[in-house]
């Protein structure tokens, strides 16, 4: 897995095209949920489903908090607990994370 952090969608996109390959999963994880799905339909990164992340931890996400569910997301790409918790924080800050898995 490789992660990377950016501060907007241009540079998103830019990072993705650059990374993605046919065989490679790429995610964008924005801290706010709309920004999330407008920068993934923008970058045309992969939406976590249920496949991707398990059937409940999907069903959990509804009602966590959206830490949880980042955190959650985050791990089920691969990231440990102390990653996770290390990029939780970028995107706090108004950071995307991009993950190539």
């Amino acid at each position: 897995m490789e992660y990377f952090t950016v501060e907007n969608s241009q540079e998103a996109k830019q990072i993705i095209e650059h990374i993605q390959s046919a065989k490679d999963d790429v995610f964008v994880f924005a801290y706010d949920p709309e920004r999330s799905d407008t920068v993934t339909e923008y970058t045309d990164a992969k939406s976590m489903t249920a496949v991707d992340q398990g059937i409940l931890d999907q069903i959990a996400n509804v009602i966590r908090t959206r830490d949880d569910e980042l955190m959650a997301k985050m791990m089920s790409t691969g990231a440990d607990q102390e990653l996770a918790l290390t990029l939780l924080e970028e995107l706090k800050k108004g950071k995307l994370v991009i993950c190539k898995r």
